[in-house]
């Protein structure tokens, strides 16, 4: 039955191969690349052979789509969403650039909550590709850094989404302060009598 109500609300016969087969091939000759178009159950896979997206699959939901009647509409759409996931796979390469040369985890942790707004679903999408990709070329380091950076990014914006952005300040500082005391020996370690 949910089958069938999925169906109903995206119905696959709705959208012909060949309006698919047109928008691969206007897809195709902006991008300069080789671009295949995948319909299921609601949702749209685009992969290409080269450069933006190669080898993985950006998803697009259907539903939007399916009210734009035009090649060129479906072209649009799906060909703002790959430039936008490049430019968010960027941001994600620059932040974990930055965190991978920060000096200590209070820095780190400013780094992160500097670019706080950027956090968004395309943030996380673009994070979860490169994570697929870092996976399927054996980068293993670099999937376990990823990983962990996603992990630690939705904690950041969880909290930051419930109002705990100066807490995560007051944090950090905490944080500093001690390091600088233990640096300068004001905090002497527990001894034994």
């Amino acid at each position: 039955m949910r089958n069938q109500t999925s169906s109903h609300r995206y119905p696959p016969s709705s959208v012909a191969p060949e309006f698919i087969n047109k928008v691969e091939g206007e897809l195709s000759r902006r991008l300069g690349q080789p671009v295949t178009l995948v319909l299921a159950d609601g949702i749209i896979g685009v992969r290409s052979e080269g450069g933006l997206v190669a080898g993985e699959s950006v998803v697009v939901k259907v539903h939007p789509l399916l009210h734009r009647m035009r090649t060129v509409e479906w072209a649009d759409d799906l060909e703002r969403k790959i430039h936008r996931l490049a430019s968010r796979a960027e941001d994600v390469e620059r932040l974990y650039a930055a965190i991978q040369k920060s000096p200590s985890p209070e820095k780190t942790g400013e780094i992160v909550l500097d670019h706080i707004g950027d956090y968004d679903d395309d943030f996380f999408e673009a994070l979860g590709t490169m994570i697929t990709h870092e996976k399927g070329c054996l980068h293993l380091s670099r999937v376990r850094n990823f990983e962990a950076l996603r992990a630690y990014l939705r904690v950041v914006r969880r909290r930051a989404r419930n109002g705990e952005t100066a807490a995560m300040w007051r944090e950090l500082a905490q944080g500093a302060a001690q390091e600088k005391a233990l640096g300068n020996g004001s905090l002497s370690p527990l001894r034994c009598a």
